[in-house]
């Protein structure tokens, strides 16, 4: 019975940490990389400013701001929204890049290993 009972045990144990690297996975690759958190604070902006803009829309028709206050405050979020866009344009290119520059230096490595094989 003892046997059987530690053996549950350590079968859970195993579960849980296996479980625990699939989901901790992402994170532990996105830090490695670098390169999650930069895109993810552009986004997180961008989707601010969007939030911002409805909000915007939605005061200047219920009638909370005044048509002057409200085409200022409009231009200014498009200005920031567009510059946040692009910015998010650019990093997925970079990214992009930095990934095909990944998949040729892995495709030559598999190359040369299957010369010298």
């Amino acid at each position: 019975m003892m046997n059987e009972t530690i053996a549950a045990l350590l079968l859970l144990f195993g579960v849980t940490v296996l479980v625990l690297a699939y989901v901790l996975q992402p994170l532990r690759e996105n830090r490695a990389r670098g390169e999650a958190p930069a895109w993810l604070a552009l986004q997180d902006q961008y989707e601010r400013v969007l939030s911002m803009l409805r909000d915007l829309e939605t005061d200047w028709r219920t009638g909370k701001i005044p048509e002057e206050d409200y085409h200022e405050l409009r231009r200014r979020y498009l200005e920031e929204g567009a510059a946040l866009l692009q910015a998010l344009q650019e990093e997925n290119e970079t990214i992009g890049g930095k990934a095909r520059v990944e998949a040729a230096v892995q495709a030559r490595r598999a190359q040369l290993r299957r010369k010298g094989a």
